[in-house]
């Protein structure tokens, strides 16, 4: 059994985990181990592979700064090229040494009298760790709707994240559950070669066209061969992202401009008044998440397929029966139901000062943090992605690398007091977090719909950063060690 002590254990190999631990190694520190509870890295980007799985962020923002990637195929790149870049990564910078796949978190338990966190997994292993980082991400949970009957269909049925691929499509008569990001991206493709497409929506999204164009080979040369050029292209489609996402106002000129946009979109896509009154959506612009597809609405255009708005009564063994009491057969039952966003995995007890289990107390407060990453009673324990760090308009790459840097520098302080624990004081994340919700009352997120950005525990919004990923980043450059509580052990 593995009894050492390591300075870092980082838990969770997708963009996060794989991100801090390269960074960590450029910045001198070598003892470190990556715990990825499946055979190999990847997180979302390694689960996803249904047809059209791709990102809708730009690539050129959606990859490490550290590491540019010259030679994208596509503005928006599909799911292989975002895995196979991560591969890269891993290999180039020499981490596979230090990951452990397989490795099923269960349980982690602070101790104060050792400073150091123990975790253990499935297999019997216990590690331990002086700082614990959590990488596990938000949207790796399916979410499988609860529906009658669901259980007793006799066809084959599956949720999008877990893409049987096994199953011909062709001449097949299917129903899809769920118009959501996913199901925007599989939709048309498998539109294509089905005999009869059923799709249930529940709530509309506004949807933009999305320019996802290949990338000229010139292009590729170019940034290969001018690397300052490839830094400024990134620069300008980070702040035009940046300045799209003063849509969150819900009153300013941008969120005006998108409005207009969105409702011609809707307008040109779909001449059926019927359906396009069905496709409207009754919230503002952005208090759910924009999507973004050239494909969608023209395929709802075609003749063998359907949008059934009236919602699901139950599901019987060769069908969908719809609240009027219409019966829709269908051959498969795909679900594109989205994930269960949390602040936080919940896979895993997580057990800090005086046995505070934080899922227990996320249970309450819904999720809450300091910047997303520390909480008061989990000490020497940092969480990338955490609450309120997501974003609704730029890359979330921004965010992670913005932590890392954290990271890096509470490392840094760690090593100043040796065998002592940091804690963040309570009135500090107190009053981070009061500042944080009054200023999310005031954005479009909080105008009225039911989105995944709200908590169901309390109705907070403990998804998303209400402020520039730029303010994010110069508020997280350093640690301010006089925000924390510093502990000997005993």
């Amino acid at each position: 059994m593995n009894t050492k002590t390591y300075d870092v254990i980082i838990i969770g190999a997708g963009f996060a985990g794989i991100g801090a631990a390269i960074k960590l190694k450029l910045n001198g520190f070598s003892d470190f181990i990556l715990l990825e509870k499946s055979s190999e890295i990847g997180g979302v980007w390694r689960d996803n592979t249904y047809p059209g799985c791709a990102c809708d962020v730009p690539s050129y923002v959606y990859s490490y700064s550290f590491e540019p990637k010259n030679d994208w195929l596509n503005i928006c790149a599909p799911q292989k090229q975002i895995f196979d870049y991560l591969k890269h990564c891993v290999k180039k910078y020499g981490i596979e040494k230090h990951i452990i796949t397989n490795s099923n978190i269960i349980t982690t338990k602070f101790n104060k009298s050792k400073s150091s966190w123990k975790i253990s997994d499935n297999n019997g292993q216990n590690y331990y760790a002086t700082l614990m980082i959590s990488s596990t991400g938000g949207i790796n949970e399916p979410l499988i709707p609860d529906i009658k009957g669901i259980n007793n269909f006799k066809g084959t049925i599956f949720h999008s994240a877990k893409w049987n691929h096994s199953f011909n499509l062709s001449n097949k008569k299917i129903a899809v559950v769920g118009t959501g990001a996913s199901s925007i991206q599989f939709v048309p493709e498998i539109a294509k070669k089905v005999l009869k497409l059923t799709l249930f929506q529940r709530t509309p999204a506004w949807i933009l066209p999305r320019h996802n164009t290949e990338i000229l080979e010139s292009s590729q040369k170019r940034f290969k061969r001018f690397p300052l050029y490839l830094k400024f292209w990134r620069e300008y489609i980070y702040w035009i992202l940046e300045i799209v996402g003063l849509f969150r106002y819900p009153n300013s000129i941008i969120a005006k401009i998108i409005n207009k946009r969105v409702m011609n979109y809707l307008k040109s896509s779909i001449t059926n008044l019927e359906l396009r009154k069905r496709l409207k959506p009754n919230y503002q612009v952005g208090c759910k998440r924009i999507l973004y597809s050239n494909e969608f609405y023209p395929t709802l255009n075609l003749s063998h397929v359907v949008l059934n708005n009236t919602g699901i009564k139950e599901i019987v063994e060769n069908g969908v029966i719809d609240k009027k009491n219409n019966k829709i057969e269908c051959d498969a039952i795909i679900l594109g139901t989205g994930f269960k966003i949390i602040s936080f995995n919940h896979y895993f007890d997580c057990i800090g000062l005086d046995k505070r289990s934080l899922f227990k107390e996320f249970a309450v407060s819904g999720g809450e943090a300091y910047y997303g990453m520390t909480m008061n009673g989990f000490p020497n324990m940092i969480v990338m992605v955490g609450p309120n760090t997501g974003l609704g308009h730029n890359s979330i790459i921004h965010m992670m690398e913005s932590q890392i840097n954290y990271i890096i520098s509470y490392l840094k302080n760690l090593k100043k007091y040796p065998k002592s624990y940091f804690n963040i004081k309570n009135n500090v994340q107190e009053l981070f977090n009061k500042k944080l919700q009054n200023r999310l009352k005031k954005m479009v997120w909080s105008t009225g719909c039911n989105s995944y950005y709200l908590s169901h525990f309390n109705g907070k919004n403990t998804t998303l950063w209400p402020e520039t990923s730029f303010s994010y980043r110069k508020k997280t450059k350093k640690m301010n060690i006089s925000e924390y509580d510093i502990v000997k052990s005993n």
